[in-house]
C-alpha cells in the first residue's frame, strides 16, 4: 500500500437524541436548506473531495443504508458497536495503518467548509497536531500524524482524542469557517443555523 494522509469519518453515534425527537438517525436527515443530500452524503461528498479514495468511515453494522453509501462513494469501511468517539478513533486507524496521518473528521457537521478540511490536511506538514479555530473556539476536523499512531490506537471509551492533544499541542489554524464548530445534536439544531 502507498503511504499517505487520509480521512476517518466518525459516522458510528446512535443519534439517540435525534432519534427520539423523529425518530430517524441525524446522518440520514435531508432538510430543506437548499441541499438536497442526506447528513452523512454531504459529508462523503466532503471528505472524498479532499482525500479521494482515502476515506475511511467509522459506522455501525446495523446502519446497512448508511455502509452502502459509504461504499458507492468508494470509501473504506470499519464496522464497530462503537461505545464512543475514543474507540471509533482507534478502530479507524487500525483499519489504516500505512496512513501517514489521519484527519478525524466528524459526520455530523453540515456547514463544514471544504477548504477548512484542505488547511488542517495541509498543516500536517508542519506539525503532528493540527486543528482548525473559529473566533477562538476549537474546531474539526483534527489531524494527527504518524508519530501519534499508538497513542491514537490506545483510545478508548467516549474521550476522543484530547488527551493526546493536551500532550500535543495542536498548530491551530484561524478559519472564516463558523460550521468548523457546529454540529448536530437535536433536530432544531437545523433551525438554528438560519
Amino acid at each position: 500500500m502507498i503511504a499517505s494522509t487520509g480521512i476517518l469519518l466518525m459516522a458510528a453515534g446512535l443519534s439517540r437524541r435525534y432519534r427520539q425527537q423523529c425518530g430517524q438517525h441525524k446522518l440520514q436527515t435531508a432538510p430543506a436548506d437548499n441541499n438536497p443530500f442526506p447528513l452523512l452524503e454531504r459529508n462523503l461528498q466532503l471528505a472524498t473531495a479532499v482525500a479521494g479514495q482515502q476515506v475511511n468511515v467509522v459506522l455501525r453494522p446495523e446502519d446497512r443504508e448508511m455502509i452502502a453509501l459509504a461504499r458507492r462513494y468508494q470509501c473504506a469501511v470499519t464496522l464497530l458497536a462503537s461505545p464512543g468517539l475514543g474507540s471509533s478513533i482507534a478502530a479507524g486507524v487500525a483499519n489504516r495503518p500505512w496512513w501517514t496521518g489521519w484527519l478525524v473528521m466528524l459526520a455530523d457537521m453540515p456547514w463544514l467548509q471544504q477548504k477548512t478540511v484542505m488547511r488542517v490536511f495541509q498543516g500536517l506538514q508542519f506539525a503532528d497536531t493540527v486543528r482548525p479555530v473559529w473566533h477562538q473556539q476549537p474546531g474539526h476536523p483534527v489531524a494527527f500524524s504518524r508519530m501519534l499512531r499508538q497513542s491514537l490506537l490506545a483510545l478508548s471509551g467516549d474521550a476522543g482524542a484530547n488527551s493526546i492533544l493536551d500532550r500535543y499541542p495542536p498548530l491551530l489554524i484561524e478559519v472564516n469557517d463558523p460550521g468548523c464548530v457546529r454540529d448536530i445534536d437535536e433536530p432544531m439544531d437545523w433551525q438554528r443555523e438560519r
